[in-house]
């Protein structure tokens, strides 16, 4: 399968809304133009984004890799196999199903009783499901942005018929 090509920033010129998209990204009934010079000075690592974006912790993430590489696994399997407490595995588990990379399925014991599997989520889904994750990250970072951008304008005193400025005090 071939790479699609990495998403980049665009702007709008009419409105000066700010989207990431590989190609073709509209606005104002026109194509955004592309923002040159805005790679991040450091390329961030996956754990990294994993971590700021969907709270996806060292830990967790060796559970979720544990549940990739042994398809059908329960808890106590990966906690032998990670050599970390129960307790732990299961709250990163309903984690990442609630995430969606891994899904929990319910098995009757033909001794009685149930146990749960794990499994992980197609690599397309996981991809789809993280790409909307970020893409909505990011809307909500540009959302906190603009709104502190707004509150710094509304913060600027206003100058009086003088010309002098008004004293304002911030606390």
């Amino acid at each position: 399968m071939a790479r699609s090509e990495p998403p980049n920033l665009a702007r709008c010129p009419d409105c000066d809304t700010v989207a990431i998209g590989s190609h073709g990204v509209e606005c104002c009934d026109r194509e955004m133009e592309r923002l040159s010079g805005t790679q991040p000075p450091i390329e961030p690592a996956v754990e990294v984004l994993l971590e700021t974006v969907f709270g996806i912790g060292e830990t967790e993430l060796d559970v979720c890799l544990c549940v990739m590489e042994h398809d059908g696994v329960t808890v106590a399997e990966l906690a032998d196999r990670l050599e970390f407490d129960r307790s732990v595995i299961a709250r990163h588990l309903v984690d990442l199903v609630e995430i969606g990379v891994v899904e929990r399925e319910r098995r009757l014991l033909r001794q009685g009783g149930h146990v749960y599997v794990y499994t992980p989520v197609p690599e397309q889904v996981v991809r789809e499901r993280l790409l909307s994750g970020f893409a909505g990250w990011v809307e909500d970072a540009v959302a906190e942005l603009d709104a502190i951008s707004r509150e710094k304008i509304e913060a600027i005193p206003d100058r009086d018929r003088d010309g002098e400025r008004d004293q304002q005090i911030f606390r």
